[in-house]
């Protein structure tokens, strides 16, 4: 019976009974899977016929491998689960374009050195006996690389954040030395300036004591000499008087 006439009939492609009918998946794909997968789906895509093609993806038979990831990975993943005559033929252009990986993986030894999300998304495609454990595992090794990935991120940027903490403590150190340094030229300057204010007031404070000595001697002397005029002034009235009396006599 042909492929077409197996899907006209309901029946089950070859290949994909077997593992596929025993096993299932218990949960979503894991991201990584699920994105190979559709991009093991669209590069498969070129292959086949329009013919060969479920209904609801024809209208992407045209795209390129990398548009038809992005508009059509859905519609490509709900037809990869669906529709077991589809997915038996790309599982078929996958044999043919990994021929290494698709025989181990028939023989159940997948290949101890490959990526485990691509053995993953050809086993989840191909259905050998065992895939779902396949999936699983890539579901978990991804999970631990993301893991090692956050915390190798983690740590990355711990040590970013202690070197930019040591290169602020260094400056902080630097720029207190030099305020503290700004500072005692400062406070040096100011008792400088507070001597120097002393020093002053009591250059003032003589020079008003001298101006008021001086003041007291210009005084004294006023003084001294007006009672000096005063008693010549009297002396002279004296005189005067006495030589009247003696031309009167």
């Amino acid at each position: 019976m042909t492929d077409v006439e197996q899907a006209a009939s309901g029946a089950e492609p070859a290949g994909a009974a077997g593992g596929d009918a025993a096993e299932a998946l218990d949960r979503p794909l894991p991201d990584g899977v699920r994105r190979r997968v559709i991009a093991l789906v669209s590069d498969a895509f070129g292959g086949l016929t329009i013919t060969e093609l479920p209904a609801q993806l024809r209208q992407y038979a045209r795209f390129t491998p990398n548009r038809r990831a992005k508009f059509a990975g859905n519609a490509m993943a709900a037809a990869l689960e669906s529709d077991p005559l589809f997915r038996q033929r790309i599982g078929e252009r996958i044999s043919h374009s990994q021929p290494e990986l698709a025989g181990a993986l028939e023989s159940g030894s997948p290949p101890a050195a490959a990526d485990p999300v691509d053995v993953a998304a050809a086993a989840y495609v191909l259905r050998p006996p065992g895939w779902v454990k396949l999936v699983a595992a890539a579901g978990e090794e991804a999970q631990r690389a993301d893991a090692e990935r956050a915390d190798e991120e983690a740590r990355r940027e711990l040590e970013r954040l202690r070197e930019e903490l040591a290169v602020a403590r260094a400056l902080t150190k630097s720029e207190t030395e030099r305020l503290r340094t700004e500072l005692e030229a400062a406070r040096k300057e100011a008792e400088s300036l507070h001597r120097k204010l002393r020093s002053a007031q009591s250059d003032v404070k003589r020079g008003e004591a001298a101006l008021r000595r001086v003041h007291a001697e210009t005084e004294a002397a006023r003084a001294e000499a007006a009672a000096a005029v005063s008693a010549a002034e009297s002396e002279t009235r004296r005189i005067k008087a006495r030589l009247g009396e003696a031309e009167s006599a």
